[in-house]
């Protein structure tokens, strides 16, 4: 298929984090939090990946996702994911990783409303197992981590999928990105007059 274009999964994830406001990146402190309870973390593994799915499967938007007898490859996914998230640092290579994530929801038809709904379930789970297990003191940095980590994670994800999306559609109908973006803009604006007048 002629027109495709290369994806350049550095820029892309560069541009996304320059565009997140720096106070809501992961910070130093956050770095060290992660490292001081890494141990620990990566033991809240299997509790994790049981709450992850069974969360998932017990709706029935998300578990008509899944195929019959998946759930456990699902899982080790999720197990990767885990553990290269608490068990190594959190840097520029990771947040590129995670793009793939973004690019792999595409494929699975997981919609970000699905994804984004899930990433406090994880974070209110070890909030609730620091507080009984490491204190109030820890269990609140470790809340800010995983605040700041979801955001983050959250927007990289979200982002990768809507430009993997559209980008897709571009080249399969072989558009410009400008005369898409003017395209859009169009049919934002049509979308907005309608919106105001069906919610005034």
């Amino acid at each position: 298929m002629t027109g495709q274009r290369a994806v350049d999964v550095a820029a892309l994830i560069d541009g996304i984090i320059a565009s997140l406001v720096p106070a809501a990146l992961p910070q130093a402190d956050d770095h060290d939090t992660l490292a001081r309870n890494r141990q620990w973390l990566l033991g809240l593994e299997d509790e994790i990946i049981t709450l992850f799915y069974d969360s998932l499967y017990a709706h029935s938007a998300t578990a008509a996702l899944f195929q019959d007898g998946e759930r456990a490859a699902r899982e080790q996914t999720l197990r990767g994911w885990w553990q290269r998230t608490v068990g190594a640092p959190v840097d520029l290579a990771y947040f590129r990783w995670m793009s793939l994530v973004g690019i792999v929801h595409i494929k699975r038809r997981v919609t970000n409303p699905m994804m984004l709904s899930m990433l406090p379930i994880v974070s209110e789970r070890v909030v609730t197992r620091a507080r009984a297990d490491l204190g109030e003191a820890e269990a609140q940095r470790l809340q800010q981590v995983f605040s700041r980590l979801s955001t983050t994670i959250g927007a990289i994800i979200s982002e990768a999928y809507t430009m993997g999306f559209v980008g897709a559609l571009e080249d399969l109908a072989g558009l410009d990105p400008k005369l898409t973006a003017r395209m859009l803009d169009l049919e934002v604006q049509r979308i907005e007059r309608e919106s105001r007048a069906q919610l005034s």
